[in-house]
């Protein structure tokens, strides 16, 4: 008999497309690349997020008794040790993703309520705190199930998808109707200079696309999943992958380089949709709040379904004696209620640390996001080798995008490849442009420090259970003697 609750494709869709997709990372990217975002997104879509996708309807089609997500794709192929490994990297992704989260709600409220961001540098440092408060509220709406936001996050989607068009729509005709384009587009402005920068936002790139994966823990959830989940997969990416190149057309029509810079990481996003109106004659600042108002609505659900998938992934599989009992407890509809609450609590903690020695809010914004970057791309590395190893052994999963052995080695050849640029890109433009060695050795431990720290602590957590579960297995069989 058929679950009423469970899943269909469009919901599956828009359950990947609304965490995935994100007008933000358009103007983010624009702002640093310019026109040459439009080339690079391509690139990326085709050589890493298509492919990655594959990967991910295979091994999902594969696993889809589990709810394991990441961990059961990476174990299929590589065991339980990587998969370990690299469930932990997502997992330490996650948290510094849901820093920078926390921090952008506000923003959108206060756009959503003012037509601007009252959160300029002078008053940055109220962000921490507002964000300590959503880390609890959200952790505390996820704790009472993902189910009840699959409806807000299908709106989202539908609404996300609905703003993007209009967009790029209302971008063009303006620019068919006369009004000329806000940024060159000739082969210098185009073609991107592969330099540091380019290499440090690369990884931005990288990022943005993540997202395919977070659907998969939802899996024995989906109606018909042998059928539904493949394709919702890959209709979500070629959704995601036209939305992410076209889009970026249509900003550099709307505003130049110059502009973007200026509105920065944080408020980019909107300056677009106000100038757009602008040039129609509407009132941009109006606009601007009712696209923020919703934005901020559908953004919480999507933020939701962040909080609960990775603690699904890390939790659900591991084989038990991982982790202590406490953390991979279940409630009735699989909600991992206590691994939620350690989360947010290790959230909490790390909110603040970042803006030491920052001298403004886009220094922060830009910190969060190479963090999230650089550790999420983990993860990917070890998954590509994981499905490598999984198809040469010969095994046929009931889904197969990649057919032949040559397209099998050379689309996870080219995952492994850019996810190693990717990985030390992040931050090293910041890196090389240190004055003093000094300022550059403090630039790699805030960029590469917390993530390799925080792996080093799942190492850690590990071996302090197994060793406690050894000795209580000492003293209980001590006690039968």
């Amino acid at each position: 008999m058929t679950n009423k609750r469970s899943f269909g494709l469009w919901t599956l869709i828009m359950l990947i497309f609304v965490p995935t997709f994100g007008f933000g990372n358009i103007t983010n990217n624009a702002v640093a690349l310019g026109p040459a975002s439009i080339p690079s997104w391509l690139v990326v879509s085709l050589l890493f997020f298509l492919p990655l996708s594959g990967m991910f309807a295979e091994l999902a089609s594969v696993n889809k008794g589990k709810e394991g997500g990441i961990y059961s794709w990476i174990e299929s192929g590589l065991g339980s040790k990587w998969a370990y490994i690299g469930t932990w990297s997502y997992f330490i992704a996650n948290l510094f993703y849901l820093q920078l989260v926390f921090s952008k709600i506000p923003v959108m409220v206060s756009w959503a309520i003012f037509g601007e961001n009252r959160f300029n540098d002078s008053n940055a440092h109220l962000l921490p705190y507002i964000a300590i408060f959503l880390a609890i509220l959200l952790t505390y709406i996820a704790t009472t199930g993902v189910k009840k936001f699959s409806k807000l996050s299908n709106f989202g989607g539908k609404f996300t998808i609905a703003a993007t068009i209009i967009f790029i729509v209302m971008a063009f005709i303006g620019y068919l109707a006369g009004t000329p384009s806000a940024s060159e587009f000739s082969t210098a402005t185009v073609v991107p200079k592969f330099d540091l920068t380019y290499f440090s936002t690369f990884s931005w790139l990288l990022f943005s696309v993540a997202g395919a994966e977070v659907a998969g823990t939802y899996i024995g959830e989906v109606k018909d999943p042998d059928k539904t989940f493949p394709k919702g997969v890959i209709l979500a990416t070629i959704f995601v992958a036209a939305a992410y190149v076209i889009g970026s057309f249509a900003v550099c029509l709307i505003a130049s380089p110059e502009v973007l810079t200026k509105a920065g990481l944080k408020d980019a996003n909107y300056v677009v949709y106000k100038i757009l109106a602008q040039n129609f004659g509407l009132n941009g600042k109006i606009v601007v709040q009712i696209y923020a108002a919703i934005l901020t609505l559908t953004s919480i659900a999507a933020y939701v379904v962040w909080l609960e998938s990775p603690i699904r992934a890390m939790f659900s599989e591991v084989p038990e004696g991982t982790f202590p009992k406490f953390l991979t407890k279940k409630q009735e509809d699989g909600t991992l209620k206590n691994a939620l609450w350690v989360q947010c609590i290790v959230v909490l903690i790390l909110i603040i640390a970042p803006l030491v020695g920052l001298n403004s809010i886009d220094s922060f914004f830009q910190l969060l996001t190479n963090l999230s970057a650089l550790s999420l791309i983990i993860p990917y590395i070890i998954l590509a080798v994981a499905y490598l190893k999984f198809r040469l052994k010969g095994n046929i999963p009931p889904f197969m995008m990649f057919k032949s052995k040559k397209s099998v080695v050379f689309v996870s050849a080219t995952v492994f490849i850019l996810g190693i640029v990717a990985f030390f890109g992040a931050g090293i433009d910041s890196i090389s442009q240190a004055k003093t060695i000094s300022e550059a050795i403090k630039s790699i431990v805030m960029t590469y420090g917390g993530p390799v720290i925080l792996i080093l602590l799942g190492y850690l957590i590990v071996l302090i259970n197994k060793l406690t579960a050894k000795a209580e297995e000492d003293i209980s069989n001590s006690k039968s003697a």
